[in-house]
């Protein structure tokens, strides 16, 4: 990307483990052999193995390291689920003692399936099965999933909030010299790698919005 005169490419925390990965060693850096479980990544519930076509194909275009015929794949999968979602939605059954319910609900259910769905009434033709899955995944776990997208937004809001690079910290009242030496050591780009770093607590996050917004270098 410097070689085309681009911005730089950067997969942060909310969209894949490689960023997971890098953000960690950049901002906690490790004196020993480092191995990222996980159970330790806050968004794993929509970073997940099974979707991570739909989270990475476009970058992966847009940047020439995946075919056409890949990413169109992808992008039929993509429009798949959000064709099968809203059928799901609008489309109601008689079920158990001929009560009205849509087929979303009816999905939601522990003891039902999507294999359940399909021998009780013929789903929408045409949707590939791969996105049927993930339909699955996106309705049994719905409650789980808009959470945790709720704190991706609060997540996204900090990592919008940048640093500059040669952000002066010895010169910030307020805050103990050791967190202005992690800082100025590893030099966050943003708000959200800064309080990440160990130590770093949410009062000295504070403190650096307040010099931010007085140097109006805070985002409107």
């Amino acid at each position: 990307m410097r070689i085309k005169n681009k911005d730089p490419l950067i997969l942060d925390r909310a969209s894949s483990y490689i960023g997971v990965l890098i953000d960690d060693l950049t901002t906690k850096g490790t004196l020993e052999p480092y191995r990222m479980f996980t159970s330790r990544v806050e968004y794993r519930l929509i970073i997940r193995e099974d979707n991570a076509d739909l989270r990475l194909s476009k970058i992966g275009f847009d940047l020439g390291l995946v075919k056409t015929s890949a990413y169109r794949r992808t992008k039929n999968k993509a429009d798949g689920i959000k064709e099968g979602l809203a059928f799901l939605r609008k489309t109601k059954i008689n079920y158990a003692c001929n009560k009205s319910v849509t087929l979303e609900k009816l999905l939601r259910r522990p003891e039902i399936s999507l294999k359940d769905l399909k021998r009780i009434c013929k789903l929408k033709p045409g949707i590939p099965e791969s996105a049927w899955q993930q339909i699955e995944i996106e309705v049994k776990y719905a409650g789980f999933i808009q959470r945790q997208l709720k704190d991706v937004e609060r997540f996204e809001h900090l990592e919008k909030i940048k640093l500059p690079v040669d952000f002066e910290y010895d010169s910030l009242s307020g805050i103990s010299r050791e967190i202005r030496e992690k800082l100025a050591r590893f030099k966050p780009l943003n708000l959200g790698q800064a309080s990440r770093i160990s130590g770093v607590t949410p009062a000295a996050i504070s403190l650096l919005m307040v010099y931010l917004r007085k140097s109006r270098l805070f985002p409107e």
